[in-house]
Protein backbone atom coordinates (compact mmCIF):
# COMPACT_ATOMS: atom_id res chain seq x y z
CA UNK A 1 0.00 0.00 0.00
CA UNK A 2 2.82 2.42 0.86
CA UNK A 3 4.52 1.70 -2.44
CA UNK A 4 1.40 2.60 -4.36
CA UNK A 5 1.12 5.85 -2.41
CA UNK A 6 4.77 6.55 -3.11
CA UNK A 7 4.32 6.05 -6.82
CA UNK A 8 1.22 8.24 -6.87
CA UNK A 9 3.02 10.96 -4.93
CA UNK A 10 6.00 10.90 -7.24
CA UNK A 11 3.78 11.02 -10.32
CA UNK A 12 1.86 13.99 -9.01
CA UNK A 13 5.08 15.73 -8.08
CA UNK A 14 6.69 15.08 -11.43
CA UNK A 15 3.86 16.35 -13.53
CA UNK A 16 0.97 18.14 -11.92
CA UNK A 17 -1.77 18.52 -14.45
CA UNK A 18 -3.06 21.98 -15.19
CA UNK A 19 -5.97 22.57 -12.84
CA UNK A 20 -9.43 22.46 -14.36
CA UNK A 21 -11.06 25.30 -12.47
CA UNK A 22 -14.78 25.55 -11.88
CA UNK A 23 -16.85 27.51 -9.42
CA UNK A 24 -16.82 25.17 -6.46
CA UNK A 25 -18.31 24.99 -3.02
CA UNK A 26 -15.34 25.26 -0.70
CA UNK A 27 -17.32 24.00 2.27
CA UNK A 28 -18.10 20.73 0.54
CA UNK A 29 -14.48 20.35 -0.65
CA UNK A 30 -13.26 20.73 2.95
CA UNK A 31 -15.91 18.31 4.22
CA UNK A 32 -15.21 15.75 1.52
CA UNK A 33 -11.49 15.80 2.33
CA UNK A 34 -12.38 15.31 6.01
CA UNK A 35 -14.49 12.31 5.11
CA UNK A 36 -11.50 10.85 3.25
CA UNK A 37 -9.34 11.28 6.37
CA UNK A 38 -12.05 9.90 8.63
CA UNK A 39 -10.45 6.57 9.42
CA UNK A 40 -7.28 8.11 10.85
CA UNK A 41 -9.37 10.73 12.66
CA UNK A 42 -11.54 8.06 14.29
CA UNK A 43 -8.60 5.78 15.09
CA UNK A 44 -7.02 8.52 17.17
CA UNK A 45 -10.27 9.91 18.57
CA UNK A 46 -9.46 13.32 17.15
CA UNK A 47 -12.04 16.05 17.80
CA UNK A 48 -12.84 17.99 14.67
CA UNK A 49 -14.10 21.56 14.67
CA UNK A 50 -15.11 22.94 11.32
CA UNK A 51 -16.05 26.59 11.50
CA UNK A 52 -16.87 28.04 8.18
CA UNK A 53 -18.70 31.27 7.87
CA UNK A 54 -20.63 31.60 4.64
CA UNK A 55 -17.93 30.54 2.29
CA UNK A 56 -17.95 32.00 -1.19
CA UNK A 57 -17.84 29.83 -4.27
CA UNK A 58 -14.24 29.69 -5.41
CA UNK A 59 -12.91 29.04 -8.85
CA UNK A 60 -10.70 25.98 -8.24
CA UNK A 61 -9.97 22.47 -9.37
CA UNK A 62 -11.99 20.76 -6.64
CA UNK A 63 -10.15 17.43 -6.87
CA UNK A 64 -6.74 19.08 -6.56
CA UNK A 65 -7.71 21.38 -3.71
CA UNK A 66 -9.40 18.45 -1.98
CA UNK A 67 -6.17 16.46 -2.30
CA UNK A 68 -4.21 19.36 -0.83
CA UNK A 69 -6.49 19.61 2.22
CA UNK A 70 -6.54 15.85 2.66
CA UNK A 71 -2.73 15.96 2.92
CA UNK A 72 -2.92 18.80 5.43
CA UNK A 73 -5.48 16.94 7.55
CA UNK A 74 -3.37 13.77 7.50
CA UNK A 75 -0.28 15.69 8.55
CA UNK A 76 -2.24 17.27 11.39
CA UNK A 77 -3.58 13.93 12.57
CA UNK A 78 -0.10 12.38 12.37
CA UNK A 79 1.26 15.15 14.57
CA UNK A 80 -1.31 14.65 17.33
CA UNK A 81 -1.70 12.25 20.17
CA UNK A 82 -4.97 10.40 20.71
CA UNK A 83 -7.75 12.82 21.59
CA UNK A 84 -6.22 15.84 19.90
CA UNK A 85 -8.23 18.61 18.25
CA UNK A 86 -8.20 19.45 14.56
CA UNK A 87 -9.81 22.77 13.81
CA UNK A 88 -10.56 24.09 10.38
CA UNK A 89 -11.78 27.62 9.92
CA UNK A 90 -12.32 29.88 6.96
CA UNK A 91 -12.03 33.59 6.75
CA UNK A 92 -13.18 35.63 3.79
CA UNK A 93 -11.40 38.86 2.93
CA UNK A 94 -13.68 40.79 0.63
CA UNK A 95 -11.16 43.60 0.25
CA UNK A 96 -8.60 41.49 -1.59
CA UNK A 97 -11.05 38.93 -2.94
CA UNK A 98 -9.62 35.92 -1.19
CA UNK A 99 -10.54 33.25 1.33
CA UNK A 100 -8.13 31.88 3.93
CA UNK A 101 -8.57 28.44 5.41
CA UNK A 102 -6.68 27.61 8.58
CA UNK A 103 -6.00 24.00 9.49
CA UNK A 104 -4.81 23.86 13.07
CA UNK A 105 -3.71 20.99 15.25
CA UNK A 106 -2.57 20.80 18.85
CA UNK A 107 0.09 18.24 18.07
CA UNK A 108 3.82 18.03 18.57
CA UNK A 109 4.64 21.13 16.54
CA UNK A 110 7.60 21.57 14.24
CA UNK A 111 11.19 22.35 15.17
CA UNK A 112 12.12 25.87 14.22
CA UNK A 113 15.09 24.68 12.16
CA UNK A 114 12.76 22.42 10.17
CA UNK A 115 10.20 25.10 9.29
CA UNK A 116 12.29 26.35 6.39
CA UNK A 117 12.54 22.90 4.84
CA UNK A 118 8.91 21.91 4.93
CA UNK A 119 8.25 22.50 1.26
CA UNK A 120 11.35 20.69 0.05
CA UNK A 121 10.40 17.51 -1.71
CA UNK A 122 11.50 14.44 0.27
CA UNK A 123 11.94 16.32 3.54
CA UNK A 124 10.18 14.26 6.17
CA UNK A 125 10.41 13.54 9.84
CA UNK A 126 8.04 10.58 9.61
CA UNK A 127 9.25 7.04 9.81
CA UNK A 128 7.33 6.24 6.64
CA UNK A 129 5.98 8.20 3.73
CA UNK A 130 7.81 10.22 1.16
CA UNK A 131 7.76 13.69 2.59
CA UNK A 132 6.17 14.79 -0.65
CA UNK A 133 3.04 15.87 1.15
CA UNK A 134 3.74 19.56 1.67
CA UNK A 135 5.70 20.23 -1.50
CA UNK A 136 2.76 18.68 -3.35
CA UNK A 137 0.30 20.85 -1.43
CA UNK A 138 2.35 23.94 -2.21
CA UNK A 139 2.46 23.05 -5.89
CA UNK A 140 -1.33 22.73 -5.99
CA UNK A 141 -1.82 26.02 -4.15
CA UNK A 142 0.68 27.75 -6.47
CA UNK A 143 -1.23 26.49 -9.50
CA UNK A 144 -4.26 28.26 -8.04
CA UNK A 145 -2.38 31.56 -7.49
CA UNK A 146 -2.78 31.03 -3.76
CA UNK A 147 -0.39 31.05 -0.85
CA UNK A 148 0.38 28.77 2.05
CA UNK A 149 1.91 29.75 5.38
CA UNK A 150 2.87 27.58 8.30
CA UNK A 151 3.11 28.73 11.88
CA UNK A 152 4.21 26.22 14.45
CA UNK A 153 5.40 26.00 17.99
CA UNK A 154 7.22 22.95 19.24
CA UNK A 155 4.98 21.15 21.71
CA UNK A 156 1.86 23.26 21.16
CA UNK A 157 0.84 22.60 17.57
CA UNK A 158 0.81 23.86 14.04
CA UNK A 159 -1.42 26.11 11.95
CA UNK A 160 -1.38 25.97 8.18
CA UNK A 161 -3.06 28.89 6.45
CA UNK A 162 -4.03 28.44 2.83
CA UNK A 163 -5.22 31.56 1.01
CA UNK A 164 -6.99 31.22 -2.31
CA UNK A 165 -8.27 33.89 -4.66
CA UNK A 166 -12.05 33.70 -5.00
CA UNK A 167 -11.94 34.52 -8.69
CA UNK A 168 -9.09 32.93 -10.52
CA UNK A 169 -7.24 34.33 -13.45
CA UNK A 170 -7.03 31.86 -16.33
Amino acid sequence: EHLEELVNDVLIYAKPAAPVKEKSNLQSILEHALAMAEKSILDKHIHVQLESADMPLVSVDAAMIGQAFLNLYRNAVDAMETGGTLSISANVSASNGSVSITVKDNGCGIDEQDLGHLFNPFFTKKSFGTGLGLSQVKKIIDLHQGSIEIASKKGTGTSVIVTLPIESTP
